[in-house]
């Protein structure tokens, strides 16, 4: 009886495993005996297609529509600050606020509003330090709004509707990137 030594083959063999889709298979001829030995390790072509599928900028969309919402709170608040700082008719009068008068918030707006609008350009470009920006001035600029109900309650509901939209919008968003 003859007996194979396949020791030296074996020890020889290297240790990384096969590319995706490729087979084990040894790189000397087997012979007719070890022919019938030979292992095959068979990987599905759905798991292979499923990692591909991800796209790597899974999420983007909230990221873009967290800046686009950003942009235009940014805008209004401008706009809003200086409408207040001019005393305008756009705002009910004798309103009675916790701190400060209406030109007090006008101000405080007005700066909020040019923050975003920077801060905007900056999710534009994909910075994560924009990203930080935007989630602190986003909660400065909800906690703004709800300050402002005494002087145009509906308009202050929306501006801090989308203030929390482009917080979550800015949360949300995980990339290896930032």
């Amino acid at each position: 009886m003859r007996r194979a030594d396949l020791t030296p083959s074996v020890v020889a063999a290297p240790l990384s495993g096969p590319a995706p889709g490729e087979s084990v298979r040894t790189t000397t001829h087997p012979t007719t005996r070890e022919a019938d030995l030979s292992v095959e390790t068979p990987t599905p072509r759905a798991s292979r297609d499923r990692a591909s599928a991800i796209p790597a900028d899974a999420g983007g969309g909230w990221l873009t529509f967290a800046g686009i919402l950003l942009l235009i709170d940014g805008v209004l608040n401008f706009i809003g600050g200086i409408a207040a700082i001019d005393d305008s008719n756009f705002f009910v009068g004798n309103a009675k606020f916790q701190f400060g008068d209406l030109n007090t918030w006008g101000w405080v707006i007005l700066i909020l509003g040019s923050v975003q609008v920077l801060t905007a350009v900056g999710l534009f470009a994909r910075n994560g330090f924009a990203r930080g920006v935007g989630v602190v001035f986003a909660s400065l600029a909800a906690i703004a709004a709800l300050l402002m109900l005494p002087a145009y309650p509906l308009w202050s509901i929306a501006l801090f509707t989308m203030d929390i939209l482009i917080i979550y919008g800015l949360v949300s968003y995980s990339s290896e990137d930032y």
